[in-house]
């Protein structure tokens, strides 16, 4: 059984803190915007790969927005959310008309 003193509990205790600490630090981390692929010159790959970019970024906006306290960064983050589901739905538009025709 560690005590509190024992050196194997300080460590512990000190990577069970730092791994909370470092996850909340990254929630609050604003994401970066995936690239989008060329709608006039995407394959299918490229287009599963802006898709699954795309999710991953909405999750981690996602987090910022639960975490962060400031108004102003929240409503940019929105702001910037919404322009890039607007930009990739636009793509995936114009990609399926141009598959189809």
């Amino acid at each position: 059984m560690l005590n509190k003193h024992h050196p194997m509990a300080l460590s512990l205790c000190t990577v069970i803190i730092l791994g909370l600490c470092s996850h909340n630090v990254m929630a609050c981390s604003r994401p970066s915007v995936p690239e989008l692929p060329d709608a006039a010159t995407a394959v299918t790959p490229q287009m599963i790969k802006a898709k699954n970019d795309v999710k991953a970024y909405v999750s981690e906006a996602k987090a910022f927005l639960e975490c962060t306290k400031n108004t102003k960064k929240y409503n940019k983050m929105v702001d910037e959310m919404n322009k890039v589901a607007g930009d990739f739905n636009t793509i995936v538009r114009a990609y399926k008309a141009r598959m189809a025709g």
